[in-house]
């Protein structure tokens, strides 16, 4: 065998040792290229957790808006009744008085069983604030809450006007879930001596269209809405309004 003669030159090992470690990264970087570095990811911004809580309320507030503004029985907005409309009918028990219970809000039978047993116009009871009654001559009536708002100097406004309007009707629903002893104990020591009803469910809140405090509904005798104005009004304000619906 001569020394030039490789006899593994066959197999190829003869030329792969004599190939360099350039010769030989060289190709290993053709067979096995490296991938390239992928940029850092940006840093993620810390977010509320609770955001989409939030959002969900939202949406559910909205929808109950909706909702509420789109009764039939209301016929109204959440500005409260509109001018012309009748008065819904009531018989709420009086806050002076021994009735517990929630108010009755059937108009005709048969009556749902969260209205009442009975339509409201057939209660015939001293104790009770009844709409049916009320609605035969101008009609004042002031809606007023214990939370949220200051809405019992608007009553005491009425108070000290309603003399000089023998011929209307003031009333106040006052919507409440208090104790009764509560209640009557502040339109005592208020000194008011028109009716005020109890709306412990909210339902005549709620057939009135009512969402502020303090809310006044001005109705002309029949039934029939003249105004509702929302706020506090002046004492000028609610004679000017009662005269209206006296016609005087």
């Amino acid at each position: 065998m001569s020394g030039g003669d490789d006899r593994f030159a066959d197999l190829g090992g003869g030329s792969l040792e004599r190939r360099s470690a350039a010769e030989r990264l060289a190709e290993r970087d053709i067979t096995h290229p490296e991938e390239p570095e992928r940029p850092p990811d940006p840093p993620r911004r810390a977010g509320n957790k609770y955001g989409w809580v939030i959002g969900i309320v939202v949406l559910m507030i909205l929808g109950l808006l909706l909702y509420r503004s789109l009764l039939p029985e209301n016929d109204n907005s959440l500005l409260g009744l509109k001018r012309g409309r009748p008065l819904p009918v009531f018989a709420a028990p009086l806050a002076t008085g021994p009735l517990a219970g929630d108010a009755n809000v059937c108009e005709r039978r048969p009556c749902a069983k969260a209205a009442g047993p009975v339509p409201a116009c057939d209660l015939e009871s001293r104790q009770v604030l009844n709409l049916c009654h009320l609605r035969r001559r101008p009609v004042v009536l002031t809606f007023v809450f214990d939370r949220g708002a200051d809405c019992f100097p608007q009553v005491d406004r009425t108070e000290r006007m309603k003399a000089r309007f023998p011929r209307v009707t003031f009333a106040t629903v006052y919507f409440s879930r208090a104790d009764r002893a509560e209640i009557r104990s502040i339109v005592r020591r208020r000194r008011w001596s028109q009716p005020v009803g109890v709306d412990r469910d909210g339902q005549v809140v709620n057939r009135f269209g009512v969402a502020g405090c303090p809310t006044t509904v001005f109705a002309r005798a029949g039934g029939r809405v003249s105004e509702t104005a929302l706020g506090n009004l002046t004492e000028e304000e609610l004679r000017a309004k009662t005269r209206r619906i006296t016609g005087s």
